[in-house]
């Protein structure tokens, strides 16, 4: 996780965009006015934090659920052991036949919903990528538009 932390700020900072000024050997010129910078930035941020945060809850509802399951499997088996180590009589047997069907039942239900989980993480992950990589194009076509303007602005000087 803290990789993806790591990996994802050099966005925010418009790293990679520099670089190519930098190599040019231009200085960099703001995209925007002071407000309108800080309202993009702030909604990039804002953005990636949301992302971090859906992607922990997720990850630890899925650590619950993981959990559970396992909990369940080993209940399950010690039910199973004790069934064979010790003689029963036939309300024993259905009580735990009842017990160990209830516990795959409730084994299948949290397997969809982590399941279920893990797919609406995703996707929403994907989309909040997708949106993250349309303001960055928007934000780089700007940067141009602003560099033509001002390309002309010193022609006319």
């Amino acid at each position: 996780m803290d990789e993806l932390a790591e990996d994802d700020i050099d966005i925010l900072n418009h790293e990679k965009a520099d670089t190519y000024h930098k190599r040019d050997g231009e200085i960099p010129i703001p995209m925007y006015t002071g407000e309108e910078s800080v309202a993009s930035h702030f909604a990039l941020v804002t953005a990636y934090e949301d992302i971090k945060k859906r992607l922990k809850e997720t990850e630890r509802d899925n650590s619950f659920l993981k959990k559970k399951v396992r909990w369940l499997e080993e209940k399950l088996l010690g039910s199973r052991s004790e069934e064979t180590t010790s003689s029963v009589g036939p309300e024993q047997v259905n009580r735990a036949y009842e017990a160990y069907r209830e516990a795959c039942i409730e084994r299948d239900n949290l397997k969809s919903k982590l399941d279920k989980l893990m797919k609406e993480n995703t996707e929403s992950l994907k989309l909040m990528n997708e949106q993250l990589q349309s303001k960055e194009v928007e934000l780089l076509q700007l940067r141009t538009e602003v560099e033509t303007q001002q390309g002309a602005h010193y022609l006319r000087i």
